[in-house]
């Protein structure tokens, strides 16, 4: 029982036994009060017939006739005239039954009516004694009227008591409710300011809730740039702000060995002419600056373009990748970005002349890191010499042209039509090696017996409006797989579906299909994009809650300050980007700041995973940093090597 009901019944019983005992005490006192009043009455009822009886003849035939007259008026239970010798010898009685009046009454509050007596006299001589008894049904009724009515005013009294401290108590009870969501708030993230309430007892303690909240907040804020600090240091060129040459091989190798990424894609490199001559003429101080202008320039040219990275991979050389992009459309992107430098020089530089020289290369899913930075590194070489901008395949099969939106919607209206689609699972795995759980993949099989994976054939959808059908089709597949497994399951969503009309309501109903199978079950969503659909994955995470399901991010790592936001509804764990796990064992600002998240995303009761981890060394630092666990892999082949 809670406190406040606690004190709710204490006052309502003390006013109970209050209302009760004056109930009791105005009984008694009106029980005795009739009681003196019958006795007074029965004594004077005595005197005056004595007195008649007295002053008239003592015939018999009188005595009896005043004896009859004042016991017909109704008033007396009881008249005797008693002789000298102590003989009745008249005597009137009636029965003394209340009428219109509860016999529990006359039993709980009887009256002690004593009859009153007084002497018959002839002249000085006695001759006799009358006893007269007052009648009780006209005292009883009168007290049942008081009760009935003093009943009805102490229940009123009662329970207008009761509603009023009722009242007061939902007046104290909603500010109470008040700080104890606002507690309940800030262990889930979210740091709200209340009002202060109008009870003045309570004032203190919501301003002491305030102020917490309000660190709560500072500290979360101070944390958040605390690993935006560090992720910055490991993974950002101090110079230009661009990403740095180890954390752009990160990417490279995560493009090229996750399977839901582009099959094919370009990247380049560009290097900056006679930057020692520049530095000669500037200064160290003015070329760190027209360095950052140009970094500046190069991300302002490539506004518009998806999924791109941009990097300084060394004193004048800079990288772009750009995934899902063909041959043509990585000439375009470098020309403009070359154009963007020339224009740059020619403002600011004194020493004129110099020139960026660019080479583009295709890539294809599968290949080493190594290798592809190789063949770019020798086509820049072969850019410099010929003094053009060098653009080839190197061997790489390049695409045909994809089809157009009409032939991608047939195609993938047809697979949901019937039901074409396949899963592909990855495992992840938990630091000794158990299962924590399978992450399926959606894949197309086509009619020429190729399989297109989620990132050849998604973002035809989104643009033909069939990402949000994909997805269901993929819960419904992961569903089918659970009554066949009893391996936990995670499903990739695409961030736009959570704002496609209906989609919610669809998933909500497949999650009831699921039973309770669905607690198995973990939506994942990626970390890019979800900045447009954040009230859309709060939603998301409202519907997973209500079937038990669980919430989880993938990809993390560039929206760092929204941790604590993510938390907030609900994040079961959060999967960190291959790139900032490539080489983990041996770039130790990237330890830092995976520390850094573990540390805050441990506090907020969220469990973090690594993506792409390749080596046994990659495994052991990632476990050594408090990872929860690993998926890529390193994690297949420990599956694989368990049997």
């Amino acid at each position: 029982m809670s406190l406040l009901k606690r004190l709710w019944v204490s006052v309502v019983v003390a006013m109970g036994l209050v209302l009760v005992g004056a109930f009791a005490v105005s009984l008694m006192t009106a029980r005795g009060y009739f009681e003196q009043q019958l006795r007074a009455q029965s004594s004077d009822g005595a005197v005056s017939l004595a007195l008649s009886m007295s002053q008239q003849t003592k015939d018999a035939a009188t005595m009896e006739l005043l004896v009859t007259a004042l016991f017909d008026g109704g008033h007396y239970r009881s008249i005797r005239f008693i002789d000298s010798s102590g003989k009745v010898k008249i005597e009137r009685s009636q029965p003394d039954q209340p009428e219109d009046v509860p016999g529990w009454l006359v039993t709980v509050l009887p009256m002690d009516v004593r009859p009153g007596q007084a002497q018959v006299s002839d002249g000085w001589r006695q001759i006799g004694l009358v006893s007269v008894e007052a009648a009780r049904g006209y005292a009883y009724r009168s007290l049942w009227n008081g009760v009935l009515q003093l009943g009805s005013l102490m229940l009123a009294i009662g329970l207008f008591w009761a509603m009023a401290v009722s009242a007061l108590l939902r007046w104290v009870r909603q500010p109470l409710a008040e700080m104890a969501e606002q507690a309940a708030a800030i262990g889930t993230g979210q740091f709200r300011v209340l009002a202060e309430p109008k009870v003045v007892e309570l004032r203190s303690v919501a301003a002491a809730l305030n102020h917490m909240s309000e660190r709560v907040r500072a500290l979360f804020a101070e944390q958040a740039a605390r690993i935006e600090a560090l992720r910055d240091e490991g993974s950002r060129d101090p110079g230009t702000g661009l990403l740095n040459r180890a954390c752009f091989s990160g990417e490279l190798r995560r493009v090229l060995a996750d399977s839901d990424a582009p099959a094919v894609g370009c990247v380049g490199m560009l290097r900056i002419a006679d930057l020692a001559t520049l530095n000669q003429h500037l200064g160290r101080a003015r070329t760190d600056e027209w360095l950052m202008a140009v970094g500046k320039a190069m991300q302002a040219s490539l506004d518009g373009v998806d999924d791109v990275s941009l990097a300084r991979v060394g004193g004048a050389d800079f990288a772009i990748l750009l995934p899902g992009q063909g041959l043509d459309e990585g000439r375009r992107v470098f020309e403009r970005v070359q154009s963007a430098i020339t224009a740059l020089d020619l403002q600011t530089s004194d020493a004129g002349g110099l020139k960026a020289r660019a080479a583009v290369m295709g890539y294809r899913r599968g290949e080493a890191a190594g290798t592809v930075l190789a063949r770019v590194d020798s086509a820049l070489m072969r850019a410099e010499s010929i003094d053009a901008l060098v653009v080839n395949g190197e061997g790489v099969d390049i695409p045909t042209p994809a089809p157009g939106e009409g032939a991608w919607r047939e195609l993938i209206e047809g697979a949901l039509a019937r039901h074409e689609f396949t899963l592909v699972d990855y495992p992840v795995l938990a630091g000794d090696g158990s299962l924590v759980h399978r992450e399926f993949m959606l894949r197309l099989p086509t009619a020429d017996g190729n399989v297109l994976t989620a990132g050849q054939f998604m973002p035809a959808a989104v643009r033909v409006g069939l990402a949000s059908a994909c997805d269901l089709e993929a819960v419904r597949l992961g569903i089918e797989r659970l009554a066949r497994s009893n391996d936990p399951v995670a499903i990739n969503v695409a961030p736009r579906s959570l704002i496609e009309p209906g989609f919610l309501d669809q998933l909500d109903v497949l999650l009831a299909t699921a039973g309770a199978g669905a607690s198995r079950i973990a939506v994942e969503v990626s970390e890019r994009g979800l900045d447009a659909n954040l009230a859309g994955l709060e939603a998301l995470a409202e519907v997973l809650a209500r079937h038990g399901a669980q919430l989880g991010i993938e990809h993390f790592g560039r929206q760092l300050a929204a941790l604590p936001r993510l938390y907030a509804i609900r994040l079961a764990y959060l999967k960190l980007d291959g790139s900032f796990v490539a080489s983990l064992h041996e770039n130790v600002g990237h330890q830092r700041l995976v520390k850094a998240i573990v540390d805050v995303a441990r506090g907020l009761g969220v469990v973090v995973y690594a993506e792409q981890v390749h080596s046994s060394e990659e495994w052991a630092t990632a476990a050594w940093l408090g990872v929860g666990g690993m998926t890529g892999p390193e994690a297949s082949r420990r599956l694989a090597a368990q049997g």
